[in-house]
């Protein structure tokens, strides 16, 4: 079971990583600060915050849906727009933006976090892991 939760939360890192790398890699095409490095390193940032919401949010939230029997997909795609929204509202990690620039973070976080959610989900839920195989 641990190494399944460990799995799921690498998909999870690992998607945000990805999906982060990508939207900023396209939106810096023709900027004045274009480059790849510019992008590995927020999505970089964007990985190291996701493992920790993965082990202080995630993880325990997946034990309280199992003990609740409610590992639907939805609980877990509403479950993680909360980390979001509070760290983008809370911490405000770009600066003092204006109120549309953070509900923009707070849109893109969420739908990171949305991502996320559902890969942690395949792999901890829907997807069981395999116990033994048989001959």
């Amino acid at each position: 079971m641990m190494k399944s939760l460990s799995v799921a939360s690498l998909y999870t890192v690992l998607t945000v990583f990805v999906t982060t790398f990508l939207v900023s890699a396209v939106d810096s095409i023709g900027a004045a600060y274009s480059s790849l490095t510019i992008s590995l390193l927020t999505a970089s940032v964007a990985a190291i915050v996701a493992m920790v919401v993965v082990m202080t949010w995630a993880l325990p939230l997946h034990y309280v849906l199992k003990k609740l029997e409610r590992q639907e997909l939805h609980w877990y795609l509403l479950a993680s727009v909360v980390p979001s929204v509070m760290f983008i509202y809370g911490f405000k990690p770009f600066g003092q933006d204006s109120s549309i620039d953070l509900m923009k973070q707070a849109l893109f976080c969420s739908a990171c976090g949305l991502l996320g959610a559902a890969a942690f989900w395949y792999r901890a839920v829907y997807r069981k892991p395999i116990t033994s195989r048989s001959a």
